[in-house]
């Protein structure tokens, strides 16, 4: 059996790991003593303990229950907790510790016979169910391969799912069926821990989680097999899950400019610039606009956006590019304001950071006299007068220069 490897981040599932390891090692340890054990800390719906609502999950009762278990835990758990992470995974399992052992005690008291309630049951597979329970909503589109069979994941969940809630049923009713001691098993415990599960993924919503990743993998697989329609189709679905992911409207945007669809290109390259600006991701707006710039020379972006990008490169420390991009701002819309407040960009650039007054000083001379009416004159003048000063200085000491 093998899984579709997420795309998000992996690594080594640390977290399933070290409790896989915790229940093997008490397994070992308390292979000649499991008895004892099972009664001193197992699940015993009439003699609650907090505790025991955890140590019983670390418990199993022979090496089929704890292989079953520990297997599904690897095959669920680590993709869940390279979805979630390290920690939060572990808390997550914990909780589904809780509600698993809640929910057997609930419909043993008020269910069954007086012996079970005092019957100790161990066992992983609540805490498990639950991590199945999340597996469920956050990879709803992950498949399965059996012997080369594609069967989806949420199929045999389901399945299994139904399974339990058909057996847990009717060990309400029954002792056996079929030869199965349906008592002996804590359906119920399976079906709280999965509740548990789907409760908690819908809450932190990531069944939307899910679909894009899905969509997002699927059109870059459409784009590199050269399917440049259905990997269109595949960002258009995404953006009707998630309007405001700006990655989807940029590469719709480069998709319909690929296929030389400059109408359908350039709207949604607009609306990815304006997203990555809204969410304070410059950069990343910058490279778009770039891209759309490249494909479409004729439309430049908005003279706002354009000078709001070049003052991230100037915060960011790429002075270079930042004056040149102040100097196109000016020299492309002289009558805006953004023009005249590139050019002061570009003094106080050459002033402060490249340390070259004279420069500094020929683009406010030039700025004061084709701006001579401006509303920043005398800032301007200010700033003239102290580029001056610096030059003056400099003389001083480098006199040669």
């Amino acid at each position: 059996m093998t899984l579709e490897k997420p795309s998000g981040k992996q690594g080594i599932p640390l977290a399933v790991i070290s409790i896989i390891a915790v229940n093997v090692i008490l397994a070992i340890v308390l292979s000649r003593h499991f008895d004892n054990a099972a009664r001193d800390y197992g699940l015993i719906p009439n003699s609650f303990r907090i505790g025991r609502l955890i140590t019983s999950s670390f418990l199993h009762d022979g090496v089929i229950h704890l292989v079953m278990n520990m297997t599904l835990l690897y095959i669920f758990g680590r993709e869940v907790e390279w979805a979630i992470g390290r920690l939060e995974f572990l808390i997550f399992y914990i909780g589904a510790c809780f509600a698993a052992s809640i929910m057997h005690i609930a419909i043993v008291l008020a269910s069954m016979d007086p012996y079970y309630a005092g019957r100790a049951v161990v066992g992983a597979s609540g805490a498990i169910a639950g991590v199945m329970g999340l597996y469920a909503v956050r990879f709803h589109r992950r498949i399965f391969k059996l012997d080369g069979i594609e069967v989806s994941a949420l199929f045999l969940i389901m399945c299994w799912l139904m399974m339990q809630l058909g057996l847990g049923v009717a060990a309400l009713y029954r002792d056996d069926i079929f030869g199965l001691r349906l008592r002996y098993v804590a359906y119920w415990s399976h079906l709280g821990g999965f509740t548990f599960g789907i409760v908690t993924a819908l809450i932190a919503n990531m069944a939307l989680q899910g679909e894009r990743e899905y969509l997002t993998k699927k059109g870059r697989r459409d784009y590199d097999d050269g399917n440049l329609l259905e990997a269109a189709q595949d960002y258009d679905s995404l953006i009707k899950y998630d309007p405001d992911n700006a990655h989807a409207y940029a590469e719709l945007g480069k998709l319909w400019a690929i296929m030389e669809e400059e109408t359908q290109s350039l709207p949604y390259y607009r609306n990815a610039v304006k997203l990555y600006i809204n969410q304070g991701n410059e950069e990343e707006a910058l490279r778009v606009g770039e891209e759309m710039q490249q494909f479409w020379p004729a439309n430049r972006r908005s003279v706002a956006r354009r000078f709001r990008l070049a003052s991230y490169l100037a915060e960011d420390g790429r002075y270079d590019r930042a004056i040149d991009e102040f100097k196109e701002i000016a020299d492309d819309e002289p009558d805006s304001a953004e023009a005249q407040m590139s050019l002061l960009k570009i003094a106080h650039l050459h002033l402060s950071f490249r340390h070259d007054p004279a420069a500094s000083i020929a683009v406010l001379n030039g700025f004061m006299e084709r701006y001579p009416k401006s509303e920043w004159r005398r800032f301007a003048e200010r700033t003239l007068q102290l580029a001056k000063d610096l030059a003056f200085q400099k003389r001083m000491i480098f006199p040669n220069n």
